[in-house]
């Protein structure tokens, strides 16, 4: 396997988080997928720390999101989805995308929370967001939101 790293930007370019340790599984033509366990996170500001487990990433080539599959004590999985642009490789050991700050996360009790309209709502007037990329955006959360429930793949334990 292939060491690699997952960067993310914000809507203006800059920098936003980091993730390191990660390594590539495989692509097809609709994903990128990687692999760590407790991947090195750094924040914008210099802050790391440690995922606390296992994951899987799960990078949409073509679609506004990617999906952390989190692999949690007594088997049990939960999932993070990030409303982002589609993945990009960047060269053989890394992968990027924009942060669009809407998130979607399953627990483990299959229980569905949106989070952080809040910094949504900042962002899209701080960095101009479009009519066409907030509505890209938010239906692309209301089909999420909907496959999670119907546990359709990517979803799909």
């Amino acid at each position: 396997m292939v060491n690699a790293c997952l960067k993310s930007f914000k809507h203006d370019g800059s920098s936003h988080r980091l993730w390191s340790f990660l390594y590539f599984i495989k692509e097809d033509h609709e994903y990128y997928y990687l692999c760590a366990y407790r991947a090195k996170v750094i924040e914008e500001d210099g802050r790391e720390w440690r995922a606390p487990e296992g994951a899987l990433y799960i990078l949409s080539k073509k679609h506004f999101f990617n999906v952390i599959v989190m692999f949690k004590k007594d088997n049990e999985i939960e999932y993070y989805v990030n409303l982002a642009s589609p993945s990009k490789r960047i060269n053989e050991n890394e992968y990027a995308f924009i942060d669009y700050d809407l998130d979607l996360k399953r627990s483990s009790n299959k229980q569905v929370k949106e989070l952080d309209w809040g910094e949504y709502g900042s962002n899209s007037k701080k960095y101009s967001y479009s009519k066409e990329l907030k509505f890209v955006i938010e239906s692309t959360l209301k089909e999420l939101k909907e496959a999670i429930l119907k546990e359709e793949p990517p979803f799909n334990d």
